[in-house]
């Protein structure tokens, strides 16, 4: 008999989670619905606003100062910095935190073009100059890959590469302190998965 009620009693339990499955993939799918409309009504908006005044945005100029631009037989490291000196002919500008549909919305359909290639000559140069960082702790030459390193933080305060060449450095020199002070800049940075980019350090 207790076989008997309890058949019943699961099959009920069955149904009940059934439903409550479908009710979730219904609210999931209306919810993609409604993300999706709202997203194509905020890029046909986009795609029509007019082009707007950009001459007050600040571009972004590097202290070609702090480049080590010394001759170097070091092919790696050469092409590193022509790459740093091609940028820096350009008009560079973050826009990292700007969608293409945001920018557009801001500036207009009209300085999309041009806005997009400041942005991509930016992070261009970003990725090169850390790059040169790491080009330089891999020839030993730990002075240049530290102040490098350090530059690289400064302009993009989320730049794993970078610390992690930073971390290698302070590790090679024997410098403990600047080793515990670079963890605990990265615990206060912006930096996204922090956690894990701590234990790679570590390991």
């Amino acid at each position: 008999m207790f076989s008997t009620l309890r058949f019943p009693s699961l099959f009920v339990c069955f149904l009940i989670f059934i439903a409550w499955m479908h009710y979730k993939k219904r609210k999931a799918t209306k919810q993609q619905e409604k993300e999706s409309k709202e997203f194509w009504q905020r890029e046909e908006e986009a795609n029509h606003t007019r082009k707007k005044d950009i001459s007050h945005l600040p571009l972004f100029t590097p202290d070609s100062s702090r480049i080590p631009w010394e001759y170097t037989q070091n092919e790696t490291i050469r092409h590193y910095l022509d790459k740093l000196r091609r940028c820096m002919d350009k008009p560079m500008m973050d826009l990292s935190e700007y969608t293409n549909t945001d920018l557009k919305l801001a500036y207009g359909i009209g300085n999309f073009q041009t806005l997009s290639e400041y942005d991509e000559t930016y992070q261009t140069f970003i990725q090169n100059l850390s790059a040169l960082a790491n080009a330089y702790f891999e020839v030993g030459d730990l002075t240049r890959a530290r102040e490098v390193s350090r530059l690289c933080i400064d302009y993009d305060p989320i730049n794993r590469v970078a610390y992690l060449t930073l971390a290698n450095t302070y590790k090679k020199e024997g410098n403990s302190h600047g080793l515990a002070d670079l963890k605990q800049e990265i615990i206060q940075s912006p930096l996204p998965r922090k956690e894990s980019l701590l234990r790679e350090i570590d390991h």
